[in-house]
């Protein structure tokens, strides 16, 4: 058992010991609640009587027993996941409630993506649910994509701002040098934010050669745009 292969496995019915048993090759496994999905299911029967990826993460040979997991698999998703979110950032998606706090609303969306939607980035309806606790784990939930912070930290909101591309041409006269903040790094060069929503890219031609492993993410660096 190494954990980097998945199967399908069939999720046969839920134990008292607080997980499922899971047919994988005509084995029985065991696959721990907590280890069902991203985040803790709103609802434990819910996939009772599905094919599921699992990944075998562990075995007892005292107990015969194979601990398997579907987070695991997801998990492995999420780099993929991340890359083809960029792409589509301004779409609106639809996702659904794994928990709430006085400071907003969790969120999973994607499959295996999760995040959150800050008090401040609701829309009026919302807002006024969430303080009446009237917004439920498993609730379907519409929002877009504020920022990708990292794999793990992604700030959602419901709110409709201000395309921050409108106006752009009066802003700044071509050419303009400009500093901006370094958002990514890639082979081929670096993505760099002039101002909030407004990314650019510097190709690596545009840098001396080798220079560009000398800058990192958040760092401020001076461009021209033209």
């Amino acid at each position: 058992i190494d954990g980097n292969v998945a199967y399908t496995g069939h999720v046969k019915h839920m134990i008292q010991e607080g997980g499922y048993i899971v047919n994988v090759n005509g084995i029985d496994c065991f696959m721990p609640g907590s280890l069902a999905g991203m985040n803790k299911l709103h609802d434990f029967s819910s996939i009772i009587g599905q094919d599921l990826y699992v990944v075998p993460i562990s075995f007892s040979a005292e107990r015969g027993t194979v601990v398997v997991s579907h987070r695991a698999y997801l998990k492995a998703l999420v780099p993929n996941a991340i890359e083809d979110l960029r792409t589509s950032s301004d779409q609106m998606i639809t996702g659904f409630v794994t928990g709430t706090a006085k400071f907003g609303v969790f969120c999973e969306f994607n499959g295996c993506l999760t995040g959150m939607i800050h008090i401040n980035d609701l829309d009026e309806t919302y807002a006024l649910k969430l303080k009446k606790h009237e917004i439920n784990p498993g609730d379907a939930i519409e929002f877009k994509v504020k920022e990708i912070i990292s794999d793990t930290k992604i700030t959602l909101t419901q709110l409709v701002h201000q395309d921050p591309w409108n106006g752009i041409t009066e802003r700044y006269k071509l050419p303009a040098r400009v500093t901006g903040t370094v958002k990514s790094i890639k082979d081929y060069g670096m993505f760099v934010a002039v101002e909030e929503g407004v990314v650019g890219l510097l190709h690596i031609s545009e840098l001396p050669e080798g220079a560009i492993k000398n800058y990192s993410k958040g760092q401020e660096v001076t461009v021209e745009i033209s």
